[in-house]
């Protein structure tokens, strides 16, 4: 009998989860509840395995593509490429949210009694969250975080967007020299790289286990009542990223990546399936470096650069979160909103997409710009905070596509031949 694939174990892992933690949320059963949040440590250790190679893996593989790429032209080509690719999937994204919750929004109005009752509990809740709210960055404090003064102290903090800046720029240097100093860097890179997927393949064997011991206790604690308030929304979200991972990114393999569509999904399963258990697509790009390297063989310049480049900045889910955040809190505190706020929203939308921190509910925070654009009470992120677990975890399994579609797009982009 064929052994099941990591990705079938996964999903098995996953449902088995979901239905141990619905059991004791249903039921009510002291014991199942305790088995469900008792085996919580389990996927916190396996989350951890895969996280602590991640800040070395981002830098590895980016030294190792760029200074593999070689000429600067063929880097500038690769990045554009990458670059086009993540904006105008995000705009999509964006615009595809902020249409659905239009669309969604008047099919199960939030009756006037418990719309006061959820704006009393977001005003209440939010005094709480004055700090992370305060700590969102405006785009001049973007711009100056770009370039680390410290290069070490961004990896320390698990700032990957300036420890991507530095790590190309090392690359861009090294493919720069002679060739016998750049193929020393390059195959020192390549070893970190190698040693880096060897260890998350044995982490990968955990798998199924760890995504059932982060599954069981988020259901658990959640059961289907939390959801009853805010059910449209939540589920706009969760239908918004499937219909664009389905339909916008299968498009975009099939066209674009040129692959076949249903042989390329159970190909990228393992990856998405990590970001969505873990709501981090970081943890997961040790297992989509793999993926791309061995089952969809792109040349490591491309996936040393594209992965966590995309990784770092392509935040699609978000997108579509927080335009949808946008229409649903605009109903909740009866706000009219016409085509300026929601242009102003949408462009706030495009900026903050990029400042969203490789950690879970990071885009509810982001949000509150958004909700300023757009005239709306930052208060209601306390709300959204409170049922994020599920649409973060949907989010985030789009992201994790989106990077793996990425980088098959750029690699047919560049010539190379997919499966």
């Amino acid at each position: 009998m064929p052994k099941p694939s990591l990705s079938v174990t996964i999903m098995l892992g996953l449902g088995a989860g979901l239905a141990l933690g619905l059991a004791a949320s249903a039921t009510g059963s002291p014991l199942l509840r305790q088995i469900a949040v008792g085996i919580e440590p389990v996927g916190a250790v396996w989350i951890n395995l895969l996280r602590m190679c991640v800040i070395p893996l981002v830098a590895a593989a980016l030294v190792s593509g760029v200074g593999s790429l070689g000429d600067p032209r063929r880097l500038g080509r690769v990045g554009l490429r990458t670059l086009a690719f993540v904006l105008s999937t995000i705009v999509l994204a964006a615009c595809a949210g902020l249409a659905l919750a239009l669309l969604t929004a008047p099919i199960a109005p939030v009756s006037p009694q418990a719309a006061a009752a959820m704006r009393a509990a977001a005003t209440e809740g939010a005094r709480d969250l004055a700090p992370q709210v305060g700590a969102v960055q405006g785009l001049r404090q973007f711009v100056l975080d770009l370039v680390p003064a410290n290069p070490f102290r961004a990896a320390a903090d698990g700032a990957l967007l300036p420890l991507t800046v530095f790590s190309v720029l090392f690359g861009a240097a090294a493919g720069a020299l002679a060739e016998p100093a750049r193929r020393a860097i390059v195959d020192f890179a390549d070893a970190v790289v190698a040693a880096l997927i060897r260890l998350v393949g044995w982490g990968m064997l955990l798998a199924p286990a760890g995504v059932l011991c982060l599954a069981a206790p988020v259901a658990a604690r959640l059961g289907w009542d939390t959801l009853r308030g805010l059910a449209m929304f939540v589920a706009t979200v969760v239908a918004g990223t499937m219909l664009f991972a389905v339909v916008v990114y299968g498009l975009a393999a099939k066209l674009f990546a040129r692959v076949r569509v249903a042989r390329f999904a159970r190909t990228i399963t393992p990856g998405a399936a990590v970001a969505f258990t873990t709501v981090s697509s970081m943890a997961a790009l040790p297992t989509m470096m793999d993926t791309a390297l061995e089952d969809l063989r792109i040349s490591k310049g491309v996936a040393g650069f594209v992965l966590p480049f995309a990784a770092t900045l392509n935040r699609p889910g978000s997108a579509i979160y927080q335009m949808a955040a946008v229409v649903f809190v605009g109903a909740l505190w009866n706000v009219p909103l016409g085509p300026g706020p929601l242009a102003a929203a949408l462009a706030t939308c495009l900026l903050m997409t990029f400042s969203v921190a490789a950690m879970p509910s990071a885009t509810v925070f982001t949000t509150a710009p958004v909700l300023l654009a757009a005239g709306l009470p930052v208060e209601s992120i306390a709300l959204l905070l409170g049922v994020d677990r599920i649409p973060d975890m949907f989010r985030t399994g789009l992201n994790g596509v989106a990077h793996q579609v990425a980088v098959a797009v750029v690699a047919r982009a560049e010539g190379e031949s997919l499966p």
